[in-house]
């Protein structure tokens, strides 16, 4: 049964008016802003990928409406997009739900990331040309690494997006990037509902970092098959705490296995909770 229809909260106000800001600097690239409707879109996605929205929460079509200043025509356009990228569902006329955590599906999604990610990474080491890019790499890490030690798990979380970006667009394939950030929007929400845990996030940043610096040398040297496997360490070391994590949360020793029609998602935290509307 879905949750209560829920707008989003005017303290949300600011983080979307701070979204375009957020898309450059999070290595996705600069937020099109030909129209209304592709900018509608791009907001939401990058929502969705920094955990403004979490598992299987519902929230009306004008709730989003009147937090991005627009009318409901041009959010239903984005949210058909995102439907159809499997990232969103379609709970009412009037509302949407973001999808819910399915364990069987989010284990498919990391073993695909794995593989797509690991190759961006490899081929990342072996044709990198840009010069700055191994400072760049370095200086996003200690601010991940920063971000992590004051408890500001947001940066931390906004970092090792832009870090994995950064390494992937190195490999000079936009068409797998884009595809990368697609199963990004499908496992973001969950590891964004994390952040109820601090320890937790504190400890996948701590090991994160460091798998980062491994990364990093494995690109300096091109050394492509350490690359990808410093990556695939970093993904699966962050979806074996993700899953610990649900089964803590939903109490149930196998929760969210199953389809996704129906399936039990993960509790949203209540102090990020959409209020009602």
């Amino acid at each position: 049964m879905d949750e209560p229809h829920r707008a989003v909260p005017h303290h949300h106000r600011l983080e979307f008016a701070l979204i375009v800001d957020a898309q450059k600097k999070s290595g996705l690239g600069p937020v099109d802003l030909t129209t209304v409707q592709e900018r509608v879109y791009q907001t939401l996605r990058l929502g969705l990928l920094k955990g403004e929205f979490l598992p299987g929460e519902t929230i009306s079509i004008r709730g989003l409406a009147d937090v991005l200043g627009t009318s409901p025509m041009p959010v239903r356009d984005a949210v058909a997009r995102l439907i159809a990228e499997r990232a969103v569902e379609q709970s009412g006329p009037r509302s949407l739900r973001v999808a819910p955590y399915v364990a069987a599906e989010h284990e498919a999604y990391i073993r695909i990331r794995m593989q797509l990610e690991g190759y961006a990474s490899e081929r990342a080491a072996l044709t990198w040309k840009d010069p700055d890019l191994l400072e760049r790499l370095r200086e996003i890490n200690r601010s991940i690494s920063e971000a992590s030690d004051a408890g500001d798990f947001d940066s931390a979380l906004a970092g090792n997006q832009a870090f994995h970006f950064e390494v992937y667009a190195a490999a000079g394939l936009p068409p797998l990037l884009e595809i990368v950030s697609t199963l990004w929007l499908r496992t973001g929400p969950i590891l964004a509902s994390a952040r109820q845990d601090d320890a937790l996030f504190e400890r996948l940043f701590q090991i994160g970092v460091q798998i980062h610096d491994d990364a990093i040398e494995a690109i300096a040297r091109r050394d492509g098959a350490a690359a990808r496997r410093a990556i695939t360490l970093d993904i699966r070391a962050s979806h074996f705490s993700i899953r610990r994590f649900v089964k803590r949360a939903s109490g149930e020793p196998n929760a969210g296995q199953g389809s996704s029609r129906g399936a039990k998602s993960v509790p949203a935290s209540r102090g990020r909770a959409l209020e009602q509307a």
